[in-house]
């Protein structure tokens, strides 16, 4: 089977949808190669968006189901896009294909979520068929292109906290905590746990005006890096648009990702923003 979505034309695309537009926007992407789709939507966390393609809502313990529903609707190819809140095990409802995993589950939450990211990806691949592809091979303007976006550009200060960031990022990688962090005039103003970006730009903009930037003397960047030895071709890093009016909430002077490793939702409405609010944003070259 081929791993590369547009060999596998004749089959639908089978979408397993979380939070926020990127599922929809994959969707359409397939729709207009002539591919059909199928979306597995979970109840309370996927957009009612996914509804104006063929769907089944389907929550998050009830595996077998899923699995079923795919392959009813002919899938081979499979996306996995979109973040999901971590599950809470009481609130669970499992199916047969969900009591069947729970063992391996219960390991894997021990192991964070890297580890537990791999092991859903194992579940269907492994034990069931699919060949679980990045959502940038369907939709392919999602991957950040290299070189810098905006207007604004980075001055001296800006790259010497972008390198402290990603130093920082590639050394708390292994205890697989967050992909992003708050670099200001040297000084760590926050990293990134379980709580989300937005909620860390929010932290950083309740701070006090004396250690971040303000919108008259931005300073700052946000560094969001895949973490290493990560299962790209589901949790990679993602910006939008309400990433640079957070970042900006905050005072940060900019937002630097790695590209090919971060993922941008509506490339054109982020960078007119950005050049709106007077943000760079930048995306570098991985490290050989």
């Amino acid at each position: 089977m081929s791993g590369n979505p547009k060999e596998n034309l004749k089959t639908s695309l089978g979408i397993v949808a979380g939070k926020g537009p990127l599922p929809v926007a994959v969707a359409e992407a397939a729709r207009k190669e002539g591919r059909e789709v199928f979306i597995v939507g979970v109840p309370n966390e996927s957009e009612r968006g996914i509804e104006a393609y063929p769907h089944a809502w389907i929550p998050l313990g009830k595996l077998g189901a899923t699995v079923s529903a795919l392959k009813k609707a002919g899938c081979l190819d499979l996306v996995m896009i979109g973040p999901l809140a971590r599950p809470e095990l009481s609130a669970l409802r499992l199916d047969w294909g969900g009591l069947k995993f729970l063992p391996r589950f219960l390991k894997l939450l021990r192991n964070g979520d890297d580890a537990l990211l791999r092991g859903f990806v194992d579940y269907f691949e492994k034990e069931h068929g699919f060949c679980v592809v990045p959502a940038e091979g369907v939709l392919t303007d999602l991957r950040a292109p290299a070189g810098v976006w905006t207007k604004a550009r980075p001055g001296a200060a800006d790259e010497a906290d972008i390198a402290r960031g990603k130093e920082l990022l590639a050394a708390i990688g292994p205890f697989d905590m967050g992909q992003g962090t708050v670099i200001c005039r040297n000084v760590v103003l926050a990293i990134e746990g379980p709580e989300g970006t937005d909620a860390m730009l929010a932290r950083v903009a309740a701070l006090p005006a004396s250690l971040r930037g303000k919108k008259s003397a931005r300073a700052g960047v946000l560094v969001k890096m895949p973490k290493p030895e990560q299962e790209r071709r589901v949790d990679l890093p993602t910006i939008g648009v309400m990433t640079v009016e957070n970042a900006a909430a905050a005072g940060l002077a900019g937002i630097a990702v790695e590209a090919g490793g971060a993922l941008v939702v509506d490339m054109r409405a982020l960078v007119a923003r950005a050049d709106e609010l007077g943000l760079y944003i930048l995306a570098l070259e991985a490290a050989a």
